[in-house]
């Protein structure tokens, strides 16, 4: 077994749903007067749904991004000795391939179907559930095969839709989005100097209750005669609870992080975090010290893209020329249960497709 080589994350790719919903679309007539509060402390102004009736889907979505990345790196599907997947939403979609008279399903999870879309006979597959973190993680875990001989080739998915359980009673229906992210990890070759340096992850369940997803009526079915479905629901003053832990928990997991990389906060090049709220992200970034050119805000377009967050803005850093080869960034993040997570990367040459 190799111990020690350097990990890189050799290329990215995102699928955004077409179709782009704003904040006065009728979807969201029943919510009524919505408080300019709420839409300031979003900072939403449209976001994405996957489209079933169009074909798509996060099943679809993955399997676009998935191929598009193999195409552009040139990898055969026997090349891919990993695959960890990651999606938020309890119910996928299925489009007959495993349950014939199904449109959706719990389980087998996105990497079992993934794996037989794209034709990964010899890879590893398996799913991780962490919410917004799945990106992390799932880049944390594939680095520890890499680094430990055990995988060359690791796909990494987070494929995201939550419009699938969403409650359009409820203000919390206008935060979330769908997307989809693919990233590439392969060992970096002797001569470059990509790698994860470092990384830090924390969680506490004491806030658990706040964001969750339950089988329930609607919010405004007050006289509950409608279907019980799952939906995400958030619990009432929820944003604030939020803003009593978040704002300064993700900065302690930022700098456990550089500091286990030997850097300081002023010594790193770019901070791509989840996007949760405007607010949040200039929490964090306040609390480490980071000046507003070394991060960026995306979920004006977006929305909260759960997992898909943390890559999209990275993405759009790398294809922006904010993040280019030898930089060092920090991924950061907090998903609801509740974990935080944080990582230090040397990048090198991220092929963007």
């Amino acid at each position: 077994m190799t111990l020690g080589r350097k990990v890189k994350i050799a290329a990215l790719t995102c699928e955004l749903p077409r179709t782009r919903v704003g904040n006065n679309d009728p979807i969201f007539e029943r919510l009524g007067d919505v408080p300019k509060r709420w839409w300031r402390f979003w900072g939403i102004n449209q976001r994405g749904y996957f489209q079933a009736s169009e074909g798509e889907t996060e099943l679809s979505a993955a399997e676009t991004a998935s191929l598009r990345l193999m195409n552009r790196i040139k990898l055969n599907p026997e090349d891919i000795d990993l695959i960890i997947c990651s999606s938020s939403c309890p119910i996928l979609a299925d489009d007959g391939g495993l349950l014939q008279t199904a449109k959706t399903r719990l389980y087998p999870r996105l990497s079992r179907v993934l794996k037989e879309r794209l034709g990964l006979q010899r890879a590893l597959g398996f799913d991780v559930q962490v919410e917004c973190g799945g990106f992390l993680l799932n880049l944390n875990i594939a680095a520890s095969y890499i680094r430990a001989g055990l995988a060359q080739q690791a796909l990494v998915v987070c494929s995201e839709q939550p419009s699938r359980m969403l409650d359009f009673t409820s203000l919390a229906s206008t935060m979330f989005a769908d997307g989809c992210a693919v990233a590439l990890l392969t060992p970096a070759n002797v001569d470059e100097d990509d790698d994860l340096l470092a990384a830090s992850q924390y969680s506490n369940a004491d806030y658990y209750e706040i964001a969750t997803g339950q089988w329930r009526h609607e919010e405004k079915d007050t006289a509950r005669k409608g279907p019980i479905r799952m939906y995400f629901t958030l619990r009432e003053g929820g944003q604030s609870e939020m803003q009593s832990f978040v704002p300064e928990t993700v900065p302690r997991v930022v700098k456990q992080a550089v500091k286990r990389a030997a850097l300081t906060c002023q010594e790193v090049d770019y901070f791509v975090f989840h996007q949760p709220s405007p607010f949040l992200v200039q929490c964090w970034a306040n609390e480490i010290g980071c000046s507003e050119e070394k991060y960026a805000i995306s979920t004006a377009d977006t929305g909260v893209m759960v997992s898909v967050a943390v890559p999209y803005t990275l993405y759009k850093a790398l294809n922006e020329g904010s993040v280019t080869p030898g930089k060092v960034i920090v991924l950061a993040g907090a998903a609801t249960g509740w974990g935080f997570l944080a990582q230090v990367w040397r990048v090198g040459q991220i092929l963007v497709c």
